[in-house]
């Protein structure tokens, strides 16, 4: 009779073929649109404000995406206040059927107690549905008032609500998911906009990634030493067990 092969060897096998499997199976790509180096100047005390406008092509329209942010606005002179800004994304699609609109920031930092939201200027961020603090709240979350422009990875204001009346308390309505859901062919528009008077800041840089969900990257070399791992301990375990 031969000998039963070690249950911890099949759980091995069966999580990498059916990683493997997986991997095969989902080939969906990713997408990154947007603009670097634009040093765009925001108008001060401007609800018009500055729009940029991208259209996507030959994307793939099946998957969902999860979407990311960066956003880059610098202070000019002696730079605006972060409290100042309201930002949105719009997509639409080719066809103009469906647009949606994520807002990104809207007066960060503005509350009855802080009219004039938070005084740092600049911004190098990450905004994602997917990070654990909403922006609007970032100096709650760091512990108080920063030196330097904002970094790192926050989830989009969504208080999509008039900016001139904008708190901390508005109801966040929007975020990036729904945007996400849509063919990713078509339209993607930024608008930022001043709303205070006093320093000025510019757009340097901002990007649209689009990641598909639920994809497993293609197999590598690493799972393919675990298949060559398998086999070559089950050869050794075989050999082993005949000679007892």
């Amino acid at each position: 009779m031969s000998p039963l092969i070690p249950s911890g060897f099949v759980r091995v096998a069966l999580l990498t073929l059916l990683l493997a499997g997986g991997a095969r199976a989902q080939s969906a790509t990713g997408f990154v649109l947007g603009e670097r180096s634009l040093q765009l100047p925001i108008p001060d005390l401007d609800p018009s404000g500055v729009a940029r406008n991208l259209v996507a092509t030959g994307l793939e329209a099946g998957p969902t995406y999860d979407l990311s942010v960066r956003l880059v606005i610098a202070g000019t002179g002696f730079g605006a206040f972060n409290g100042d800004y309201y930002a949105y994304l719009r997509h639409e699609t080719p066809s103009g059927s469906q647009s949606q609109l994520a807002v990104l920031l809207n007066r960060v930092g503005r509350s009855v107690e802080a009219p004039s939201g938070y005084s740092e200027s600049g911004f190098d961020v990450t905004l994602s549905d997917a990070a654990v603090w909403d922006i609007h709240h970032y100096q709650v979350a760091l512990g108080g008032v920063i030196d330097t422009p904002l970094t790192g990875t926050w989830q989009p204001d969504g208080r999509r609500v008039n900016p001139t009346i904008s708190l901390d308390t508005s109801p966040r309505t929007t975020s990036l998911e729904p945007l996400g859901r849509m063919d990713p062919n078509g339209s993607w528009t930024l608008f930022l906009a001043d709303m205070e008077a006093g320093g000025t800041g510019k757009l340097v840089e901002w990007e649209v990634r689009g990641t598909p969900r639920g994809v497993i990257p293609e197999p590598g070399s690493t799972a393919l030493l675990a298949v060559g791992a398998f086999v070559l301990g089950w050869v050794r375990y075989r050999r082993g067990t005949t000679r007892r």
